[in-house]
């Protein structure tokens, strides 16, 4: 593994926060306007999103900033230097259900902003009920 990009690392650490904070600006700041995103389906696949503002719609189309789930870094390591790995623990209650979920991210942070971003989900069946209920 790479020494620690500190830099990278701290974007990536700004990005979760603001996610758990439902800071939808600060999140859209910190990605690159031509991002590219893969996130989990619910059958464990994944979506690809082109750009910011379609990342930012798919985070907007949930229930984050009412329900405010809980993200916590659980580990992060830079893999090479502007590409960042990180898991997060996430909880959240909504409508009567819990949801408590692992999802790990393999970021790339290239002049401040993420600029790709992969992630796969422990559980993404039971993450897609517990959003869609």
């Amino acid at each position: 593994m790479a020494e620690p990009d500190s830099s990278a690392e701290a974007t990536v650490t700004s990005f979760i926060e603001a996610f758990g904070q439902a800071e939808y600006e600060k999140m859209a700041g910190l990605l690159a306007q031509d991002v590219e995103s893969y996130v989990t389906s619910a059958d464990g696949g994944v979506k690809r999103l082109d750009g910011r503002h379609a990342y930012m719609q798919n985070i907007e189309a949930f229930d984050y900033a009412t329900v405010r789930p809980t993200a916590d870094i659980t580990q992060i390591l830079t893999v090479k230097p502007g590409q960042v790995m990180v898991m997060v623990e996430i909880k959240a209650k909504r409508k009567g259900q819990e949801l408590h979920n692992f999802a790990a991210f393999l970021m790339d942070v290239r002049g401040g902003q993420i600029s790709k971003m992969r992630m796969v989900e422990a559980l993404p069946a039971y993450s897609d009920e517990f959003w869609s209920a």
